[in-house]
């Protein structure tokens, strides 16, 4: 879909949308200038560009000379956040590029990567994120995007009422050093990759931080329980979003997103992810929940039936805005107001990370 005309124009930077909607905002260079002007520029404008962020959620930066993992880490140095992040405890393999800078994501290119707000689950998760196209994909391989206090406003008030009287409940269960894989099917990276360490008492001290209670179960085998609110007050606009992973890491999430991209994508190979997954569900179902690697529920243990999670799916795909990555893009994204994803994809494709806590 074609851009939108420009809106406004700030010296040497315009701005305009995509595709119609305000998110996200698009800062693009009117001339071209070293790397040096745009990082100066963000220093010595925080409070137009953070002001933007904070009323449209994201702003994507196209066009700039970001030519590598260290132009990127030089403008997140430049927004001046006092916590750029150096640990990561979330689910998804990453690799670390340089001090602050990681890989998004090392999961193959046919999985898809729910919406969800950056590490909802914790009690303090990030506040900015920062992706950077270092190289963008031949098809596919967007990053959509989902406003989640549009989400919020738009759930069946029943699942609200659930979630506010008894929050989120998570579920996760990792493999150990002794098991060599990274990832499978059902689980990510192993607890030792997460927690960046073998050591058990330091283990146990991050848990203890984050409020995970720890369950070990067979040689090395972790099984971490935790809970959530389910939703974030935005710190400065006061705003409520919907801010939990239970569109990621619930059994029927994966089936729900599948087939949205088989619709979306119409390839040979998401209708044969789609079908697999599908059956592999179906099996996993039938099995229990504590066969699920990865689970969600209410706070009190209630299940969130298979009919909340497809209408919860529903609400994001209609909010979701996804537009192709351009090599040397990036976008900023207010973790507390908008969600992010990955569309499978073809052909080479690096997608690099930061973010502040």
């Amino acid at each position: 879909m074609a851009s939108q005309s420009t809106t406004v124009e700030n010296q040497w930077i315009s701005k305009r949308f995509l595709f119609g909607t305000k998110l996200p905002i698009v800062y693009e260079p009117v001339h071209e200038k070293p790397i040096e002007n745009f990082t100066d520029w963000i220093r010595t404008h925080q409070k137009e560009w953070r002001e933007d962020l904070k009323n449209h959620g994201a702003i994507l930066l196209r066009g700039f000379p970001v030519h590598e993992a260290l132009d990127f880490q030089s403008i997140l140095y430049a927004t001046e956040e006092k916590n750029l992040g150096e640990f990561y405890l979330g689910t998804s393999p990453r690799d670390q590029v340089v001090k602050h800078v990681f890989t998004a994501s090392e999961l193959p290119p046919h999985y898809p990567i729910m919406q969800h707000a950056e590490m909802s689950f914790l009690d303090n998760p990030p506040k900015l994120l920062f992706f950077y196209a270092e190289k963008a994909s031949e098809f596919g391989g967007e990053t959509p995007l989902t406003d989640l206090r549009e989400v919020y406003k738009e759930i069946d008030p029943k699942i609200i009422k659930k979630i506010e009287t008894f929050g989120i409940r998570y579920r996760r269960r990792y493999d150990g050093p002794s098991k060599k894989s990274r990832f499978s099917l059902w689980k990510t990276k192993r607890w030792d990759e997460m927690f960046g360490t073998t050591n058990l008492e330091e283990v146990k001290k991050i848990a203890d931080q984050n409020r995970f209670q720890l369950e070990w179960f067979g040689k090395d085998s972790l099984t971490i329980t935790n809970e959530q609110s389910g939703f974030r007050i935005h710190p400065e606009a006061n705003t409520i979003a919907w801010h939990n992973h239970s569109q990621t890491f619930h059994h029927q999430a994966a089936v729900s997103e599948v087939w949205k991209i088989v619709k979306r994508q119409k390839t040979i190979r998401s209708l044969g992810v789609a079908i697999l997954l599908t059956l592999l569900t179906i099996l996993k179902r039938l099995a229990g929940q504590k066969s699920h690697d990865v689970h969600v529920t209410y706070g009190n243990g209630e299940e969130i039936s298979v009919n909340e999670m497809k209408s919860i799916s529903d609400v994001f795909w209609k909010h979701m805005v996804a537009f192709p990555w351009q090599t040397g893009d990036v976008l900023i994204i207010d973790n507390f107001s908008v969600s992010h994803g990955r569309l499978p994809f073809t052909g080479p494709r690096r997608i690099l990370v930061g973010w502040s806590d």
